[in-house]
């Protein structure tokens, strides 16, 4: 590995220095193209680079607020091409990829911020916000970014308070809300949840030992200001669980996470010219146990992120330049992982061309890391809108992963990390397009992707010690398709929905164990929400509506149960539903996922959950 350069230690400082700023990007879309060049610099982490993150699909409030989720987690399990992998209940720990990837390719983001942790994709989905303030959540290639409310309700202080208790001693209560005044927008949430674990059906003597220990608790506090071009916001989060099965092993785990973040962005316009800010740090400290409440076989990880961004802009006949550079810094202090630090240099360049209904861009960007010298990330996209509201697409980039602490630095257990790893290479093509009409949207997306030096664990028999070992495969081929169909009519039929995504790998590996061979190769999902009693009056004495979800899933590959035993992934077919009377101030939900009860497993020996219900009332002020 290389030491840190004189120059890139100086910009290392300048970055901390500001550490306490950055800010959300534009996310407002274009022929389904997210806005394309903002999350690039945002979101380079010097993971996964590119100037055409393809805006794939969208879920809003309104659809989240009719679904059984506490969660944000929960909401993305219902999204097509996403594979969301639960450890355990109530959020203990989740595992985001797509597309036949790993977690560690994912990049989370809020408002247009990253969250991600360089120590490892385990924490991705840590995030300290409420779903009560969720506007959207919009699914990109390799990315998925959640925006919270862009505007109040109501000139005056909009504020929802929200009680929700459930099975195993399940609690969660939540206040979220909105204040406008001018050009001022403040946004805030709190919440705090806990539960003594979760109900499984059939599980055997150590499964039932390791779901005795899936205890959680959890709180979240986030902030949030707003002000012409001024976006500033802050979040904490606090998470301790009981972590049964989660490696293997021992089931009396336990993982205790507290996690901040900052963000801030300014820009500032000059006639054609603008010119942005922004600057972001967040800091994740991470407590692991082998045995609970045992220093032996505990691991402690604090990691600090921090990043500085300038970009300019010129808008034209021909269509927008725009240009700039980041610098982000990333350290990390372990016990296992040991002290180190690494620095990311970002340039970039980016046309976008506009034609009356066409619409293209083209980008470049060189990375410079302090450990794995210079590399560059490129993409193209092309857009042309046949109708109002609907468009079709062809799409193509080239992205770069670095390696995370964990792939480079890990030594324990049964698992052995690589100082001779390789950043990964990807190049992704897609095509798509949509329709809509009236109450009718049709949207339909195939892709392509080839990577290179994917980095992977495999089982490498030799080792006796450590028999897992983290390396770069050769080559790596996947395909598939996403296709999502939804139908709205009027109060009674809100909601008619049906996406189903099927994922091919080429999986002819040269190790044998690889973490490629349990992707998800089918995910289907019908919904449908609507109404079962309907006032004339129904600001005051309320609709009642029901909403139900079935998913279909296959997961390839196989898993070694608690007992030792090689067993395959099976199909899992499950139904979720929700049942809610409201008027305008009042809310009464009562929700159940998993109704049927099903028996199954979706990552290695960790029984998921039974039928799980909840009761939820909600009042708006």
């Amino acid at each position: 590995m290389k030491s840190i350069p004189g120059k890139a230690a100086i910009l290392a400082i300048a970055v901390m220095i500001t550490s306490g700023l950055f800010a959300q990007p534009d996310s407002s879309s274009t022929h389904r193209q997210f806005s394309v060049q903002e999350v690039l610099v945002v979101a380079s982490k010097a993971e996964l680079h590119s100037h055409t993150y393809q805006l794939i699909s969208t879920i809003s409030h309104e659809e989240i607020a009719a679904l059984p989720v506490t969660t944000v987690a929960d909401i993305l399990q219902y999204l097509p091409g996403l594979d969301v992998r639960h450890r355990g209940a109530n959020a203990a720990q989740i595992d985001l990829s797509m597309r036949g990837g790993t977690f560690d390719q994912m990049i989370v983001l809020l408002n247009g911020v990253p969250i991600n942790d360089p120590q490892t994709g385990h924490y991705s989905l840590h995030l300290p916000v409420s779903t009560g303030l969720i506007e959207r959540i919009e699914v990109l290639q390799d990315a998925v970014n959640i925006v919270t409310r862009t505007q109040s309700a109501s000139p005056r202080p909009s504020t929802t308070l929200k009680l929700t208790a459930g099975m195993n001693a399940f609690v969660q209560p939540s206040v979220a809300g909105s204040w406008q005044a001018g050009e001022w927008l403040i946004n805030g949430s709190a919440e705090y949840s806990r539960s003594d674990g979760y109900y499984a059906p059939a599980p055997s003597d150590k499964e039932r030992e390791a779901i005795a220990n899936s205890d959680c608790r959890w709180a979240n506090i986030y902030l949030q200001a707003r002000w012409r071009e001024l976006d500033l916001q802050a979040g904490v989060q606090y998470k301790d669980a009981g972590a049964g099965l989660f490696y293997g092993g021992s089931t009396d785990q336990f993982d205790a996470t507290r996690t901040a973040f900052s963000s801030a962005r300014y820009k500032h316009h000059w006639g054609s010219w603008s010119l942005e800010a922004k600057a972001a740090y967040r800091a994740n400290h991470d407590h692991y146990e082998w045995h609970r409440g045992q220093k032996p076989g505990s691991n402690t990880h604090l990691t600090q992120t921090a990043s500085a961004t300038l970009q300019a802009a010129y808008i034209s006949w021909l269509g927008t330049t725009s240009f700039g550079i980041e610098a982000r810094n990333e350290n990390i202090r372990s016990t296992n992982l040991g002290d180190t630090n690494r620095v990311n240099l970002t340039y970039f360049a980016r046309q976008t061309f506009h034609y009356d209904r066409l619409n293209a861009s083209i980008g470049l960007s060189g990375i410079y890391n302090t450990f794995f010298g210079h590399h560059y990330a490129l993409g193209a996209n092309i857009g042309y809108e046949y109708m109002p509201g609907s468009s079709v697409y062809a799409n193509a980039r080239r992205s770069v992963r670095m390696p995370t602490f964990t792939d480079l630095r890990y030594d324990a257990g049964n698992q052995l990390g690589n100082r001779n790893l390789q950043p990964e290479k990807m190049w992704t093509f897609s095509l798509g397009g949509t329709y809509n009409y009236k109450g009718l949207s049709l949207t339909a997306d195939a892709w392509y992707r080839l990577g290179t030096n994917i980095i992977d664990w495999v089982y490498v028999p030799a080792d006796t010690r450590r028999p897992y070992h983290a390396m770069n495969q050769q080559r790596i081929h996947s395909a598939g398709t996403e296709l999502t169909v939804a139908y709205r009519l009027n109060a009674w039929l809100r909601q008619v929905k049906l996406s189903y995504a099927y994922t091919w790998l080429d999986l002819n590996l040269h190790e044998a164990q690889s973490r490629y061979l349990d992707y998800l190769s089918h995910k289907l999902v019908f919904g449908i929400e609507h109404g079962i009693w309907v006032s004339r009056d129904p600001h005051r004495t309320g609709v009642l509506a029901a909403s139900w979800t079935l998913r279909w899933q296959k997961r390839e590959g196989d898993y070694t149960s608690a007992e030792g035993i090689v067993t395959s992934y099976k199909p899992v077919l499950l139904l979720d539903g929700s049942l809610c009377w409201q008027n305008d101030r009042v809310k009464i939900s009562a929700e159940c996922t998993n109704i049927t009860n099903r028996h199954y497993y979706d990552y290695g020996a960790l029984l998921m959950p039974g039928a799980w219900g909840t009761l939820a009332i909600e009042v708006r002020l």
